[in-house]
C-alpha cells in the first residue's frame, strides 16, 4: 500500500531520508525502464534541521545495506537541463514491509566534471548552508555515483514550479531556466 504522508508523516520522512546513505536510482518514464537501480553513495550530508549522518567514504557499506538504510527514487519526468545538470521528477519510497509512504522529489544529476562541481556548490545547498531556509526547498542530500567517475544526484523536495520558467518569475531579468 503506497500512501501520501500528512504533515507529520512528511516530517518523520525528511528525517528518515536525511539519516540514509545509500541511494538507489531507478528510470522510469519514456523509453526508459530501468530493472536495475543506480546506486549511489551520500557524499555530503541532508541540508535540514534534522540530525545528520556523516557522509559515507566506502563503497563497502552497501554490501550490509538494508531497507532501513537506504532510499529508492523512480524518476518519472525529465524537468529540463539546466547549467548544473539535469532535473528529473520522482518519487522518493520508505516505509516497513506492510507500508509505503513516498514524496515528490526532484533529482539533479550531473553527469560531467564541470557539472558535478557545480552541482556541489547548488545555490539550494550554498543558502540552507548558511542558514537561509525560508522559501528554499528542503535538500535532502547530495550523493556521488558508486562507481569512480559516474555522476552525482542532489535529491530535493519538490517544491512546484522552478524560478525562471517564464520570464515574469525570472528575478534576474534573463530568460534562462533556473532548475
Amino acid at each position: 500500500m503506497n500512501i501520501r504522508p500528512d504533515q507529520n508523516q512528511h516530517e518523520t520522512m525528511i528525517q528518515m531520508a536525511e539519516n540514509r546513505n545509500i541511494l538507489f536510482v531507478y528510470l522510469q518514464y519514456g523509453i526508459y525502464d530501468s530493472p536495475i537501480p543506480s546506486t549511489f553513495l551520500r557524499s555530503a550530508p541532508a541540508l535540514t534541521k534534522g540530525k545528520k549522518l556523516p557522509a559515507l567514504h566506502s563503497p563497502r557499506a552497501i554490501r550490509f545495506c538494508q531497507d532501513k538504510d537506504c532510499l529508492v527514487i523512480i524518476l518519472t519526468s525529465e524537468i529540463g537541463a539546466g547549467a548544473t545538470g539535469v532535473a528529473h521528477g520522482g518519487t522518493l519510497t520508505m516505509g516497513s514491509p506492510d507500508r509505503c509512504v513516498s514524496l515528490d522529489v526532484v533529482v539533479k544529476l550531473a553527469f560531467y566534471s564541470e557539472q558535478r562541481d557545480a552541482l556541489k556548490h547548488e545555490v539550494y545547498r550554498l543558502l540552507r548552508s548558511r542558514g537561509v531556509i525560508k522559501g528554499i526547498t528542503v535538500v535532502l542530500g547530495f550523493f556521488d555515483d558508486f562507481g569512480d567517475h559516474g555522476p552525482s544526484a542532489l535529491v530535493m523536495l519538490n517544491a512546484g514550479v522552478p524560478l525562471g520558467t517564464t520570464p515574469e518569475q525570472d528575478l534576474l531579468g534573463s530568460q534562462r531556466r533556473v532548475c
